[in-house]
């Protein structure tokens, strides 16, 4: 049989009839009668155990299922608000294992530390034949911590594990998020989703991001907001970096732009930052991070710059406030990107995954892909995905994250913004 991925796609009233309708849409589009995995993507329209009670009355008791909420949902076939999205995968080539762990704010490193660990490790007899291994790491997209989440997981994942996944969200309310495991659906919550294949299972993550500033240096934070840069505020050292382009490219004058407005919303969305170096937690002096950061000049190109945005408030107050830490002595650039380099972008990353499989034989696949993005494409967003199609042909399913994650490129750290990260399945 190999491996055979279906997607459905549905919206409508009853959370408990779109499931049912998304799911079985997606098992028909395979020839299996069983299904091993299921993951589902859910907007905060639906309640969530209306959902997860429809799916379960479709799939068998042994399937795995797991998901997200998320702020947009997406198969190969387009990009539909307020829906529910489920993927089916069928396998004699690939295992699939879940866990949840909730607390996350309270003791991050206790959290992930018992998700990862309620997995099969090395010399489980279940793994025993399944050497290529990739773990889905779906997470609460509000509690700040992504980045630590991604680095934490991959510390104690075995070597052998390549990390991917994102933040779950929740439409943009940013109220709450919720992550799904089989029955149980949990905010403040990480949820792993194992998957040990016979082949290698290719995974790829870029961004359509290039830098227009000179680099500058976090200077003043206090978690995720940035007071300083360069010893100046924040905002107003963003403003003029941008000054230039953002009158060139869309006749937009910065000094205009007001508290809470649509222009602001996309200015910071489309001129977001570029990490060149971001210490450690357990670097406090930074040395490893000043290391990083004079590798990657020297070495790395521009696609290796982990991207953070600015956006958590839309404000020209002083200040710029992200969605994780932005430790003091973090140096970046300020970046810009427009659709045709994010359409570029997403392409890419689709034809390098197709590139890493064996016979180039392709199941499916499953894309984490910021809400940023979205925001930067506005009406665009179906070419990118029509791009990504091109490139896989064959079906894919994912959601609009509040982040991504994934561990497959030595140039980034593991937690990323506005980037398209794709994982393939082998047929």
């Amino acid at each position: 049989m190999g491996t055979q991925l279906g997607t459905g796609q549905h919206d409508g009233k009853n959370g408990y009839t779109v499931a049912v309708q998304a799911v079985e849409e997606a098992i028909d589009r395979i020839e299996s009668d069983t299904v091993d995995f299921c993951q589902v993507f859910c907007s905060t329209r639906y309640d969530y155990e209306d959902v997860l009670d429809g799916v379960h009355s479709v799939v068998d008791d042994e399937t795995a299922v797991f998901g997200c909420s998320s702020s947009g949902e997406f198969t190969e076939n387009g990009v539909q608000a307020g829906s529910v999205v489920a993927s089916v995968v069928a396998s004699d080539e690939i295992r699939f294992f879940t866990s949840l762990s909730t607390g996350l704010e309270d003791d991050p490193h206790r959290c992930v530390f018992e998700a990862v660990n309620a997995l099969p490790r090395d010399g489980n007899p279940q793994l025993e034949g399944y050497p290529h291994r990739v773990a889905i790491n779906l997470h609460d997209g509000l509690s700040g911590l992504s980045d630590q989440v991604a680095r934490i997981a991959n510390d104690q994942f075995d070597d052998n594990v390549t990390l991917v996944g994102g933040a779950a969200g929740d439409d943009l309310l940013l109220e709450e998020t919720h992550v799904f495991c089989g029955e149980q659906f949990a905010t403040d919550a990480v949820g792993l989703a194992l998957l040990a294949s016979k082949k290698p299972i290719p995974v790829t993550v870029n961004h359509g991001h290039t830098p227009i500033s000179e680099p500058m240096t976090v200077t003043e934070s206090e978690g995720g907001v940035v007071h300083e840069i360069d010893g100046e505020p924040a905002f107003e050292v963003w403003k003029e970096a941008i000054r230039e382009s953002a009158a060139e490219n869309y006749g937009i004058d910065v000094d205009a732009l007001e508290d809470g407005s649509d222009q602001l919303s996309m200015m910071l969305a489309r001129y977001e930052f570029g990490i060149e170096s971001e210490p450690r937690a357990d670097d406090p002096g930074g040395l490893l991070g000043r290391l990083k950061s004079f590798v990657e000049r020297t070495f790395v190109s521009t696609s290796g710059y982990n991207i953070r945005w600015p956006g958590m408030e839309t404000t020209t107050a002083g200040p710029l406030s992200f969605a994780v830490a932005m430790p003091e002595g973090t140096e970046l650039r300020v970046m810009h990107s427009d659709p045709d380099d994010q359409i570029t972008s997403v392409r890419t990353a689709a034809r390098n995954a197709v590139g890493q499989a064996d016979d180039g034989d392709i199941a499916g696949g499953f894309v984490y892909d910021c809400f940023c993005r979205a925001a930067i494409l506005e009406d665009e967003f179906d070419d990118a995905l029509a791009a990504v199609e091109n490139e896989v042909e064959a079906p894919f399913a994912g959601f609009e994250t509040y982040g991504e994650v994934c561990t497959k490129s030595d140039a980034l750290t593991e937690y990323h913004n506005t980037t398209s990260v794709v994982m393939l399945l082998p047929a």
